[in-house]
């Protein structure tokens, strides 16, 4: 059922002034502006509710430069909850002004891909494409390229299927989201994998859409709840004890949106516990961790090293901005390509510090972003989603 809109103002007079968040957010360095973090953004939203500002396309150009990773709420004195603040003034921007072209084509087409005809559309292109490079070069209608990877030779290969490990200990509920069911099927055939050998029996719903995050954060709240329902009424078809995601983006919208008094672990939190060895073969390995893993999510990023501790004959190498963002944020990489790739170049130039062989993170949108990073700035590092490094290594 829909909320009746309303803009919370009392959330955005929480924020005191202190400009603590100047120091975490991703694209302030590369602006220098009051408006290009958190603090200005807020500010900006409170003058337009009040009337004291008219709603302008520099107003909105200001918004539309958050990479949404949340790092200022992770850091935040005074608990400002900024992305329930900006996503209400997005609401009200796509109201008053219109849906912009790019973010409106974008977020249509993940529905679309996880339509009927999508999904057929989308097993045809994974098989036309299996001759092409794992990456492919595509210029973006904003200004500059980005190597997207070719649909996966077999999506959606997992869903409606039943794993079931030899010792069931548990049974997971596997949430797989839109990268991995197209792009990056691999990668979930390996979560599955490595759950499989701890005794977890994992279940992949059949006709699960997107979560509805990139949705709401970019206001667009009447489709995120027609999302959220249809998830909802998909996954009571099945019996499980807790949720697995291997996209902290997921699991943050499963966690805080979908109103569920139900137990969403990410892959790494629960191996991290968990007495197993991993074999390794003499390499260096380095972490990149998602934003979301600890803002929406709120998990420890130590989970990332907790569980690389269990790869025997490989050494971890910690990053300096292990934490920081990658620059992708889903559309934030498209609309705004010169800004995330100046926080993308940041990134490769600190991991290649590390002398690292192996860049390992748990998100597939980072995966993407890192490997065309990789690609731009020369970085013979090799990204790996961590369920893919460690399945190679059982």
């Amino acid at each position: 059922m829909k909320e009746e809109f309303e803009f919370p103002l009392d959330l955005a007079q929480k924020c005191v002034k202190c400009g603590l968040c100047k120091s975490v957010c991703p694209t302030y360095p590369f602006k220098e502006e009051e408006g290009a973090f958190a603090r200005g953004r807020l500010a900006l939203a409170e003058m337009v509710i009040k009337g004291e500002l008219p709603l302008t396309k520099e107003v909105v150009a200001q918004w539309n430069e958050c990479a949404m990773c949340r790092r200022c709420e992770w850091i935040c004195p005074n608990d400002v909850q900024y992305k329930e603040i900006l996503t209400r003034a997005r609401e009200i921007q796509n109201k008053e002004m219109g849906k912009d072209f790019i973010s409106e084509a974008g977020l249509k087409s993940l529905e679309l891909m996880q339509s009927k005809v999508g999904r057929v559309a989308l097993k045809v292109a994974g098989i036309l494409s299996k001759p092409l490079p794992k990456e492919i070069k595509v210029p973006l209608p904003t200004g500059g390229v980005k190597f997207f990877p070719k649909p996966y030779g077999k999506p959606f290969g997992i869903r409606g299927k039943t794993f079931k490990a030899e010792k069931e200990k548990m049974r997971l509920l596997f949430f797989t989201g839109c990268m991995i069911d197209v792009f990056y099927g691999k990668t979930g055939e390996n979560v599955i994998k490595v759950l499989n050998k701890l005794g977890y029996t994992v279940i992949v719903p059949k006709d699960i859409k997107c979560c509805g995050a990139p949705h709401l954060y970019h206001g667009n709240t009447e489709a995120f709840e027609k999302l959220r329902e249809h998830n909802l009424k998909e996954m009571e078809k099945y019996e499980y004890d807790a949720i697995v995601v291997a996209c902290p983006t997921c699991g943050g919208a499963l966690k805080e949106d979908y109103q569920k008094d139900w137990k969403v672990y990410s892959f790494t939190e629960l191996l991290s516990d968990e007495r197993i060895k991993f074999k390794g073969k003499g390499e260096k390995v380095t972490v990149h961790v998602p934003c979301h893993y600890y803002t929406a999510m709120k998990l420890n990023p130590n989970n990332f090293y907790k569980v690389l501790e269990k790869v025997e004959n490989a050494q971890t190498v910690k990053a300096e901005k292990a934490q920081s963002c990658c620059g992708f944020a889903g559309l934030f990489s498209i609309k705004n390509p010169e800004l995330s790739e100046e926080i993308q170049r940041e990134k490769m130039l600190d991991f290649k510090k590390t002398e690292a062989d192996y860049v390992v993170t748990e998100c597939p949108g980072c995966v993407l972003q890192l490997r065309d990073g990789a690609k731009k700035f020369k970085n013979k590092q090799e990204v790996k989603h961590i369920a893919d490094y460690l399945a190679e290594r059982i």
